[in-house]
């Protein structure tokens, strides 16, 4: 899952998260990956990075502010506010819940625009999700019988 935090003066930066049997999460930035250690104890949870040292964790929800001791990051999770998102007509986000029927296209493909990307079931109706701009699929944020809600970046398409 893809995570992007944006500050007050609008610099962004995205975290993808992984997780890993046993309540670990690998995070990728840039390249560089760290793995993150969760537990619950007494209803609180707490993090490690080496899984000896544990730091209580902030409750964190989708479109919450994140508070550091220098800044204020809105968090986005798995897609990037409207107003960020670069050439809009090649991200596929969902307007309402629902859930991935079927994936036609994986990253690396070529798609034409009008070309039906993904079939997606809403309001008991399959949908064809297709491409709005000629390009290569960059990336693939979904998986076949995942549920969504509604703003989810499903499909990301570089024109």
């Amino acid at each position: 899952m893809r995570y992007y935090f944006l500050n007050q003066d609008m610099k962004e930066f995205s975290l993808d998260v992984e997780i890993q049997p046993g309540k670990v999460f690998e995070f990728t930035h840039e390249g560089a990956k760290t793995k993150l250690f969760l537990k619950s104890l007494a209803g609180k949870n707490y993090y490690s990075f080496d899984g000896v040292a544990w730091k209580k964790l902030a409750a964190l929800g989708v479109n919450e502010v994140l508070v550091s001791n220098s800044e204020v990051y809105k968090v986005y999770r798995g897609f990037k506010p409207s107003g960020l998102n670069k050439g809009g007509a090649g991200a596929l986000i969902t307007q309402m819940p629902g859930k991935i029927v079927k994936i036609m296209k994986k990253e690396g493909d070529k798609v034409s625009k009008g070309e039906t990307v993904l079939i997606l079931e809403a309001m008991k109706m399959e949908n064809e999700i297709k491409s709005g701009a000629d390009g290569t699929v960059k990336s693939v944020n979904v998986k076949e019988g995942q549920a969504l809600e509604a703003g989810f970046l499903m499909v990301e398409i570089e024109e």
